[in-house]
């Protein structure tokens, strides 16, 4: 694990925890550590494109993700690592930075893309750091500090 973790968000971005007692929704997340929720926002806005609102929720039990109307959830003890790679084109000639969870015996899932490199990083450390993982190297990814 790098011992330089980005302590500041992006400004894009925004992190906070949820208690278990806030998780209404699910109640029945957080009991199998009792650990918190750790909320990302992300506002993504690219030249071409339509600005939208990602919400991604780390707690012990999985990674959820809401993108507009839409989403899906990930097992997070099926997750072996998360990394960034750069992606092109997705709207026109942008450089897209895509966060994959590489999970046990499954294909890579994308969990976010967005145009800013630096988001990309910040938002696979916090959910690395959230669960526990190493930040293991992963061969094509892209190498961002």
């Amino acid at each position: 694990m790098r011992a330089c973790r980005p302590r500041v968000p992006p400004r894009n971005v925004s992190t906070e925890t949820i208690g278990n007692e806030l998780r209404l929704r699910t109640p029945y997340r957080g009991v199998e550590t009792g650990k918190q929720t750790l909320r990302i926002k992300v506002d993504i806005a690219a030249r071409g494109c339509a600005p939208c609102k990602v919400t991604i929720d780390v707690d012990d039990l999985a990674i959820e993700v809401h993108e507009g109307d839409g989403g899906f959830v990930l097992g997070a003890g099926t997750i072996d690592a998360l990394f960034v790679v750069e992606r092109q084109p997705r709207a026109g000639f942008l450089t897209w930075f895509g966060v994959f969870a590489r999970r046990k015996g499954r294909a890579d899932h994308l969990v976010l893309e967005t145009p800013e490199s630096r988001v990309a990083r910040f938002v696979e450390r916090q959910i690395e750091e959230w669960l526990g993982l190493d930040d293991e190297p992963v061969r094509g990814e892209v190498q961002i500090d």
